[in-house]
């Protein structure tokens, strides 16, 4: 019998650390087709758990496919390569190919390894081709960055000169680690006014929210939590914890949030799910109240942590702010991660991360390995934008001109758009995502538009999977009326002649049908 070692104080419940060990030595081969696992009671003994433990472990790796219990007999390991496992296998994961399509629970490492290089390599294709949509004077919808050109002249050097009117000793040295105290107390006290009460020491100060998402995808490396990402999704969420060796699965995101049927699948294992509550990343729309509390009670359940970025919350155009995972959830189980790249200035690169003392804790360190501390200067400067007054005036004024845009873009969508055609209506943020008939390609129409003038992002951007290519995101950040108006007329012209080819399979490419 193979060794089996558990850990009572793990998060992840003992029959499943059982389950999982005996998968592994299949996998491994220390178990091969035909070999006996001890009785329930001998098995129990051996592991030092309940004989209520080894019989969920192995009705699992049953249903699985893993083992077969012969009554009067006993257990034994079934070759799991065999046409009846492969079915009773793929009958498990029928509901997850739904939306990933591919059962990497209960997949090999060497499955998983090979699934990676496919994934990477139709990527790396499709970033080559979005080089066509960078070149000079087309109209871009493709840009999610704040517009540069919004700032009042004087804006960042008189925030600058502000910072360095206090103690400039501060920001000659490296600082804290966590992130200036100052900055942490006006994060907090912020967060105060919308409800959400957290301490300072819950806070840390990261270079954007992508460094918070590295940090934790370093973290969940660490502590081996199976990742979930909803899909569609900003894709430097997915690729960063790939880079640093998680596997990620995705769930099937419509426009009120993950859809519960597809979360159902994961259950008892250790994980931790990313979603874009407030302004969806692709898709804009928030998550309903009604999804929320069932994230809230599936973490529970799952004892799962969930990773919340909040980065395009301040860009709010009209409606109430969500209600946190922090408040509903509590800090232990939640990690909110956001930035003042969308909101005031990209290259400003302050962002940061909230959970619970323990967890922040636990990033600081691994942030002392990664680069120390953020800058001072930028942090002091972040600071006196939000002391000044100035940051909420900015955002005051740019929130009237974002709302411009995006009523703009919808009247034109509207008036101009075939039959057909389906959009998002978003309550903030910079874009909106647009779907095509069935069998109409983003890909292809891209290749057209960017021929007349405009450029967009397909919806394969937004999946490491390359999905939803008959979808697109529209965004109106660096876009003015004039552009807008023009772009959305252009855009029409290039689907109506799309639309007048017939539908049909465009393939992994999403160009089996361009012309």
């Amino acid at each position: 019998m193979i060794k089996i070692e558990i850990d009572k104080k793990a998060d992840s419940p003992l029959y499943v650390q059982i389950r999982d060990r005996v998968k592994q030595a299949i996998f491994d081969k220390e178990l091969k087709p035909g070999d006996k696992l001890p009785s329930v009671t001998a098995f129990a003994k051996k592991v030092g758990v309940t004989q209520a433990t080894i019989r969920r472990a192995l009705e699992d790796l049953s249903k699985q496919g893993f083992t077969k219990c012969h009554v009067g007999r006993g257990t034994f390991i079934e070759d799991f390569e065999s046409k009846e496992s492969r079915e009773k296998k793929n009958s498990m994961d029928q509901i997850q190919g739904n939306f990933n399509g591919f059962g990497s629970v209960h997949a090999r490492p060497e499955l998983k390894f090979a699934a990676q290089q496919l994934r990477r390599g139709i990527s790396e294709g499709l970033l080559e081709l979005m080089g066509l949509a960078r070149q000079p004077g087309l109209i871009s919808f493709g840009k999610g960055v704040p517009d540069p050109g919004l700032h009042e002249p004087g804006f960042f050097e008189t925030l600058v000169k502000d910072a360095l009117k206090d103690d400039q000793e501060k920001y000659i040295t490296s600082g804290d680690s966590q992130g200036l105290i100052e900055l942490r107390q006006e994060i907090a006290s912020r967060y105060a006014k919308k409800g959400v009460h957290i301490m300072p020491d819950q806070v840390l100060i990261t270079n954007g929210s992508q460094q918070a998402a590295t940090l934790v995808a370093m973290y969940s490396a660490v502590k081996k939590y199976n990742i979930i990402c909803e899909a569609p999704c900003f894709r430097g969420i997915t690729e960063t914890f790939s880079a640093h060796g998680n596997w990620v699965d995705t769930i099937q995101r419509d426009e009120s949030g993950p859809v519960p049927e597809y979360l159902d699948y994961f259950a008892g294992h250790s994980f931790l799910l990313y979603v874009c509550p407030e302004f969806h990343n692709p898709m804009a729309t928030d998550m309903a109240p009604e999804r929320h509390e069932y994230l809230v009670k599936w973490a529970r359940k799952n004892k799962a942590m969930i990773l919340a970025d909040e980065i395009f919350q301040d860009i709010r155009l009209e409606g109430s702010s969500l209600k946190s995972f922090l408040n509903s959830l509590g800090s232990e189980q939640t990690i909110i991660i956001s930035s003042l790249s969308k909101s005031l200035m990209t290259g400003l690169r302050v962002g940061w991360m909230i959970s619970s003392a323990v967890n922040i804790r636990a990033f600081t360190k691994l942030k002392r390995l990664v680069d120390h501390s953020c800058p001072p200067l930028m942090q002091g400067i972040a600071l006196k934008s939000f002391q000044s007054g100035r940051y909420d005036e900015h955002l005051s004024r740019i929130r009237k001109i974002y709302l411009d845009r995006r009523n703009t873009m919808l009247e034109c969508l509207k008036q101009l758009m075939p039959k057909g055609v389906n959009w998002t209506f978003p309550k903030g943020g910079f874009s909106l995502w647009v779907t095509l008939p069935e069998g109409y390609s983003s890909i292809a129409l891209l290749l057209s538009a960017i021929d007349k003038g405009i450029n967009f992002l397909p919806g394969p951007l937004f999946d490491m999977d390359q999905r939803f290519v008959k979808s697109f995101r529209l965004s109106w950040a660096c876009t003015d009326k004039d552009e807008i108006e023009e772009g959305i007329e252009i855009l029409a012209e290039a689907i109506k002649e799309l639309l007048r080819r017939a539908p049909g399979d465009s393939g992994l490419s999403g160009l089996g049908n361009f012309q």
